[in-house]
């Protein structure tokens, strides 16, 4: 695996990580993405005059699968690697940090734009269809969160752990 410089991999290593945990930018970019297509969607809608969707159990449900399935993987990958400090494959920790850095965007983007719909929905509060938009809007909004902090998590404990010999000694004071 030749890099153009002396060392080798180990060169390679000694550099460290060459992914950076997920930016808070990126976050907000992914929640104004979604707030900016459902409000799009709303609009182009109404200007149609179609009639709005009325969302169900089945939006809310897979995002809580998810959310349990990535919360399930990151309390696995962090008792694996950062308690037991036993090193993963490096196809399975890839999958892992695509897994963690995909949960997190994609939960931020689809809370966010259940949030907005739910928010939109709120002025024709009494109807049946409203109500179950802002309903099961919000709950759809909870389980993105909760599968967007579970996304968090996972990225999280694909750190790899510092060496407890390498860490610097106290200084006296």
């Amino acid at each position: 695996m030749p890099t153009g410089r002396s060392g080798g991999l180990e060169a390679i290593v000694a550099e460290g990580p060459s992914v950076g945990a997920t930016t808070a930018r990126s976050v907000a970019t992914a929640a104004v993405v979604g707030v900016g297509v459902v409000w799009v969607g709303w609009q182009v809608l109404l200007y149609a005059g179609a009639g709005l969707p009325v969302i169900g159990v089945g939006a809310w449900v897979p995002i809580l699968l998810l959310a349990a399935v990535t919360g399930w993987l990151a309390w696995q990958t962090h008792s694996l690697v950062q308690r037991r400090r036993e090193p993963l494959e490096p196809d399975v920790a890839v999958v892992r940090l695509r897994l963690a850095k995909t949960s997190l965007l994609a939960a931020t983007a689809l809370a966010s734009g259940y949030g907005s719909l739910a928010l939109l929905s709120l002025s024709a509060w009494p109807t049946p269809s409203a109500s179950a938009r802002v309903i099961h809007g919000a709950i759809a909004l909870v389980a993105g969160i909760c599968w967007a902090g579970a996304g968090w998590l996972l990225e999280r404990a694909c750190r790899i752990p510092k060496d407890p010999d390498e860490e610097p000694a106290p200084r006296p004071e």
